[in-house]
């Protein structure tokens, strides 16, 4: 009796050890580099010159140095077509920035653990620099060009029929078209995320008029750290980071802990080395370094912060501990 029982309790040490290294965080400490997978848009995830760059990029970068020190390496994939989502489904990426839309669209529900945002993604209008609208009320009865293929329609639809206005609808089903229709003044305003807004702006057409996102947008959505359903722990440490990221903008004060003490978690609790917090920011610096680097005046596209900016500046980023 006493054999089988010590035999029992050996049994349930071995399972418990071998489900310790089958974690993802130990899976991806063996291999040396953390995967990562998003949706291409300007900004956030884009082919570059030599490797693809972003916000979101960055933000794989830094949990890579979360997980495994200085030396972490990363890889980066696009989901540009629906097969690509197969790697996401299979959880063969550690972590994927996806919409819910993204999620549903794709049957990834079980598959994935939404997190944190990571990016509040918005529908707004583009008009020339010098029009007179200011919102988006101010384009009533005007021709509005959009992409009849994204979906994006249905935030204009919403906005102008709650308010009992009508505008000229002109879909597109390529984005060259739609932008070639701008940039010819056919409409007097392009409906899109404001990321591709931002890239519509650069490429100005043979009138090379300058051009300006409204402020207020249409709608605004997450763009969330989803992790593979299986591994909680790994979840966690994704979660941590990203808070830690938005959380160190805040400066430090008489009244309140800033940088990386703005998040008073130490390492062990999540497997990680004490020292975790401080190598993320050397590494790649604070969510807003992040932004202007991107999408922000460091970049080329100069989008303001607007819903990605701190609550504390009228945005929807607010650290996870209280102030």
């Amino acid at each position: 009796m006493r054999f089988l029982r010590f035999l029992a309790i050996f049994l349930v040490l071995c399972s418990a050890t071998a489900a310790a290294a089958d974690t993802r965080l130990a899976e991806i400490k063996a291999r040396g580099s953390v995967s990562c997978a998003a949706v291409p848009r300007p900004g956030l995830a884009m082919e570059g010159a030599a490797e693809t760059k972003g916000l979101f990029v960055e933000i794989c970068r830094a949990i890579a140095v979360a997980a495994l020190g200085d030396d972490a390496k990363i890889q980066f994939r696009l989901l540009e077509a629906p097969k690509d989502f197969e790697v996401v489904a299979h959880g063969e990426v550690d972590l994927a920035f996806l919409s819910t839309s993204e999620i549903l669209g794709h049957a990834l529900v079980d598959a994935v653990s939404p997190g944190p945002p990571a990016f509040y993604l918005s529908h707004a209008l583009l008009v020339e620099a010098n029009s007179p609208a200011q919102t988006p009320d101010d384009l009533a009865g005007a021709p509005i060009c959009f992409s009849q293929s994204r979906g994006v329609q249905r935030a204009l639809e919403d906005r102008f029929a709650k308010k009992n206005l009508a505008f000229v609808r002109l879909g597109f089903e390529e984005d060259v078209e739609l932008l070639d229709a701008f940039n010819s003044r056919f409409c007097r305003a392009a409906l899109g995320e404001t990321t591709e807004l931002s890239m519509m702006r650069q490429r100005k057409g043979v009138n090379r008029f300058d051009s300006r996102i409204l402020a207020e947008p249409l709608s605004v959505f997450p763009l969330l750290a989803t992790t593979p359903a299986s591994d909680a722990q790994w979840a966690r440490v994704v979660a941590w980071t990203v808070h830690l990221l938005q959380a160190a903008e805040q400066k430090e004060t008489a009244w309140r802990a800033g940088a990386a003490k703005a998040l008073p978690l130490t390492g062990p609790e999540l497997g990680l080395d004490p020292a975790w917090r401080d190598k993320v920011l050397a590494a790649v610096g604070d969510y807003g370094a992040i932004y202007a680097r991107n999408l922000g005046d460091a970049s080329p596209f100069g989008l303001a912060r607007g819903v990605n900016a701190p609550w504390t500046a009228g945005g929807l980023i607010a650290p996870p501990v209280a102030e």
